[in-house]
Parts: C-alpha cells; structure tokens; sequence
C-alpha cells in the first residue's frame, strides 16, 4: 500500500479559513452574532468567569434552565439553551473535560465540544457563531494545545452556511496564541 499522508491531510474548506475571526473581548457582548459557546462541566457548575458573566447577562433563569431541562451531560456533548436577556439567539453549551494528564481522551472530548457546537449551531440555521478559547479557563486546558484542537474543529466543520465563526479571546496571551495558530494555518484574516 502506498498512501502519502500529507495529500490525506489536505482539507477542501481550506479557502473557508477566512470566514474566522479573531477578537479580543468579552464573549457576553458579542452581539452581533446569533450563538455563542460557553463551556460547563460535566455536573453543571456554572461558576467560571466566563458563566457568571453568562448567568448575570442572561439572569439567573439560564442556571435554572440548565439544572432543569439537562440530564446527564457527558464530556464532548453540547447542548441549545435560550439566551433569556443575552442579544443572541441562544447559547450552546459544550460539556468540557478537565484537563489531566493527555491520557484520559481529553483531547478527543475537547475536539468534539467545537464540532458538535458548530453542527447544532447549524441546524438551527445560525451564520455565525462565537466561541471562547473553550477549556482554558477553570478546565486547565494548555492554551497552546487547546487552540490547535480548537482551530482543527472549527475548520473539519466550517462550511459557506457559516458566514462567520468567530473565536473571542479574553486575555492578551490566549489572543496572540490563537493568533500563531491560525496564521499556521493560512489565515489572512482580521479581528
């Protein structure tokens, strides 16, 4: 068998790269798209920064609703939630794994909260959707290996339905990280 891996790895979305943008900011204010993502954890704490800034933006009916109506999350699933006051459409939710040791299949379950997240956000019609830096926060993610898993989701699942998937960074250092990654990539693009 003669197989040459590098053709194998070639992508066909690689002229779609530019349909993402990088910004430094606050995930909450990014009004002018219809989804954003924020992370949880398996049993559903939502008292990360980035949730409470959620849970105060949206009202505290979010928590509820998420006690409520989701059952028995498991790391890589995602999950639609209204907005309640937030100016987006809804928000999905990614069931995040902590970070270990590499050995436990994190990579894998980090990997499928951003295709999932882009494949609900999909099939609920959405042009463009943001992202924070998933898993880096409270989860402990390495910034370096949680952008290459996050610019390889987005980009095995970006398609022209999506006119944007914008990838929101809170922090200096989680923006030029991203930043590295995607111009890697070929990105040409702006925040």
């Amino acid at each position: 068998m003669s197989e040459v891996l590098s053709e194998l790895s070639k992508r066909s979305n690689a002229d779609l790269l530019n349909r993402i943008t990088l910004v430094k900011g606050d995930l909450t204010k990014q009004n002018d798209v219809d989804v954003i993502v924020s992370s949880v954890s398996a049993d559903l704490d939502c008292s990360g920064k980035l949730n409470c800034a959620l849970v105060k933006a949206a009202g505290e009916q979010l928590d509820d609703f998420i006690l409520e109506h989701i059952f028995k999350p498991r790391q890589g699933d995602v999950f639609a939630v209204p907005s309640f006051n937030l100016p987006v459409a809804h928000i999905i939710f990614a069931v995040t794994p902590d970070w270990g040791d590499g050995f436990n299949r994190e990579d894998r379950d980090l990997l499928r909260c951003y295709r999932r997240s882009i494949k609900l956000a999909k099939r609920m019609d959405a042009k463009k959707i943001a992202f924070p830096a998933l898993g880096t926060g409270e989860r402990a993610y390495p910034l370096p290996r949680a952008a290459r898993l996050a610019v390889q989701g987005i980009m095995e699942r970006i398609d022209s339905s999506l006119e944007e998937v914008r990838i929101v960074c809170d922090r200096d250092e989680t923006y030029e990280v991203f930043l590295e990654r995607l111009k890697r990539k070929g990105w040409s693009g702006a925040g």
